[in-house]
């Protein structure tokens, strides 16, 4: 194999490694924040507590892209030892076994109970060696008389529990002591020894033969339903007896992880899973799930409901000069640290070595910062500038490289903004406190990542750094604040 062989399978490695679309779900690639500005940190202790039949409800803010689901595999994977622990990724779900991500906007709060439902009985099986009484067939019951009243859905068709549980992708935990051998998982097809009765979090992957989903959630037009609809409850009663199943058989709590539902879009929609409906709130175990960065509002105020943990981004500017690096660049010389660890492990196992210094330090800092302390960004482009030294046939990422990458990750983010738009960027970053705007104006540039909170001192915002390259002008602030 020539240099030049060499270099481009390096590269090629990056780019597979460097995968925005991918969670940091192998702990050999997880980077832990600053716990100053982790509230999972705090939450992990709080989750390990014994808590007799308390059940604690938590929703997890932040923008889309910031690390959630890797903190979350995180989290799941260090209460695993000593929890029964089912993390749901319903991103995941809706884009590759229901094949439609828009219907995430309309998903009903009956069918996100069923699928939570479906997550444990999965769970339950090939995670922990659990022998199901009849909780399965009341589950089916209750989804099949929900199904039958829903003709936009097809009111005849059947719900088949165990197949669609084999098409639900999920991550669990084992329960320590459970049997090993036998035919684990036989309702299903596709557990192993190797993964049951394991403590660890182990990833089941949807089942290769489970490709068509057959239960169409997320339907436009599908009826609406109260909380109080005796339908309704007897769906959730049928999950919480599935839920009660478990933490008696084994005497531990569950936990259920619920990713994915930041996604959601539709600000009403959001509202009828978290505000106006209280179904996950019923269950009788602990929860945690992801939820849109617009409902903070609605949440953090309220003595009631689910305890909110914001995960901001990480700070890679500084809030008494945004012009200045922030106490996160740090963070992502680490991620960048543990990603090229893992690629030259690759290569040595293809006896291949890798480049001294690919991705210099200050080559790191200006992805960092323009990446908006944002690590899905980061990573993509870190991804681009591999893509772009593969072409080059060089071993180091140069500043040549990373600017034409950043100019254009600048168009694609400036791309349409209005004059309104632009007036309001320029009034946070002229506010020397950088205080957030209200009205949807700033709800819509928050969505749309141009508008970014960070956490250091006090939550403050500033427009997506690409944005400062050209477009606007950053201001000296006029009374310094603490990093």
């Amino acid at each position: 194999m020539s240099a030049e062989d060499h270099t481009r399978l390096f590269w090629e490695e990056v780019e597979a490694i460097f995968d925005p679309e991918k969670a940091a779900d192998d702990p050999r690639l997880f980077c832990a924040r600053d716990p100053d500005y982790n509230p999972l940190v705090r939450l992990q202790r709080e989750l390990a507590r014994p808590t007799g039949r308390i059940s604690r409800k938590h929703l997890l803010v932040g923008t889309v892209g910031n690390g959630k689901t890797s903190e979350l595999y995180h989290l799941a994977g260090e209460l695993a030892p000593t929890r029964m622990v089912v993390l749901l990724d319903l991103w995941q779900h809706f884009v590759g076994s229901v094949r439609d991500p828009n219907a995430i906007d309309r998903i009903e709060p009956w069918e996100l109970l069923g699928l939570l439902g479906l997550a444990i009985y999965r769970a339950g099986i090939e995670r922990f060696d659990h022998s199901w009484d009849d909780e399965p067939k009341k589950l089916q019951k209750a989804l099949e008389t929900l199904r039958k009243q829903d003709t936009v859905a097809g009111g005849d068709a059947e719900i088949d529990v165990s197949k669609l549980a084999r098409g639900l992708a999920i991550a669990a935990s084992g329960v320590i002591g459970a049997a090993l051998a036998g035919p684990v998982g036989a309702a299903l097809g596709t557990a192993t020894a190797s993964t049951v009765g394991t403590a660890g979090l182990a990833v089941l992957d949807a089942a290769s033969d489970a490709t068509s989903w057959s239960w169409p959630v997320g339907l436009p037009g599908t009826r609406k339903r109260s909380d109080q609809d005796t339908e309704v409850r007897s769906l959730l009663a049928a999950v919480n007896e599935m839920i009660r199943s478990l933490q008696g058989a084994y005497a531990r709590r569950l936990l259920l992880i619920v990713d994915g539902l930041d996604r959601v879009r539709d600000g009403e929609r959001a509202r009828t899973l978290f505000a106006e409906s209280s179904l996950t709130l019923e269950l009788d175990c602990d929860l945690l799930a992801t939820s849109p960065f617009e409902l903070l509002g609605e949440y953090a105020h309220e003595g009631r409901g689910p305890q909110v943990q914001i995960l901001c981004n990480v700070p890679v500017l500084s809030r008494a000069d945004p012009s200045q690096p922030g106490p996160g660049l740090v963070f992502f010389h680490e991620l960048t640290s543990r990603r090229l660890a893992e690629v030259g492990r690759i290569l040595r196992e293809k006896g291949v070595s890798a480049p001294d210094d690919p991705l210099p330090p200050a080559i790191v800092d200006r992805l960092a910062r323009y990446g908006g302390g944002l690590p899905r960004e980061f990573v993509r482009m870190v991804r681009m500038v591999a893509g772009e030294a593969w072409e080059a046939q060089i071993t180091t990422i140069d500043d040549t490289i990373v600017d034409r990458v950043l100019r254009e990750a600048r168009r694609l983010k400036e791309a349409q903004l209005t004059a309104e738009e632009i007036e309001l960027l320029e009034a946070v970053m002229a506010d020397p406190q950088h205080r957030r705007p209200g009205g949807a104006l700033a709800n819509k540039l928050i969505e749309q990542l141009r508008l970014l909170p960070y956490p250091n001192d006090t939550e403050w915002y500033y427009p997506h750094p690409l944005l400062t390259l050209a477009l606007l002008k950053p201001q000296p602030t006029a009374t310094p604040s603490p990093s």
